[in-house]
């Protein structure tokens, strides 16, 4: 399973920047959480790619982890320095339905490092709603946020059956 841009405890990303629809960080916070674990089951590896939650206000990494289905490995993102989820991880390369995949928040470094390494497809988050799919000079990039998956995580198998769907 595959998340990022969660943004736990951020009041200022339901009314200010992409404008969820949620009436306040404690309802952002439960249907995450909710949604979360009606996708995910106990023994599932859940990465998440970024920006998991913005303040040391509220609940602290620990507490919501504790309330989510799955072992949890965190990629570092933009806003992942003094909140409690100071990853040393910046990116991973795995393969999935026997293709190299990037997993990494920032599409700009995605790119990049596509290009250095041959890889064709990068899984993203950082650009919210901007765009779910992407296709670069570098290959195809996939925003795995949960602004764009109606925050919820996203199967590998999920996102891939999208991208055909797409003929992309």
């Amino acid at each position: 399973m595959l998340t990022s841009d969660e943004h736990y405890n951020h009041a200022n990303i339901i009314t200010k920047f992409v404008f969820r629809p949620f009436l306040n960080v404690e309802h952002m916070n439960a249907e995450l959480i909710k949604r979360h674990n009606s996708m995910v089951k106990e023994g599932d590896i859940v990465f998440h790619l970024g920006d998991f939650k913005l303040t040391n206000n509220g609940l602290n990494k620990f507490e919501i982890v504790r309330q989510l289905n799955g072992h949890h490995v965190f990629i570092a993102g933009n806003h992942d320095k003094k909140n409690g989820c100071n990853t040393p991880v910046k990116y991973i390369v795995m393969e999935l339905f026997k293709e190299p995949v990037l997993l990494i928040h920032k599409p700009e470094d995605a790119t990049e490092l596509m290009q250095k390494l041959g890889i064709k497809k990068a899984f993203v988050g950082h650009v919210h709603e901007k765009w779910k799919m992407l296709k670069t000079e570098q290959g195809l990039l996939v925003n795995v946020g949960v602004d764009v998956w109606d925050y919820y995580p996203v199967d590998a198998k999920q996102i891939f059956k999208a991208i055909a769907r797409e003929g992309l």
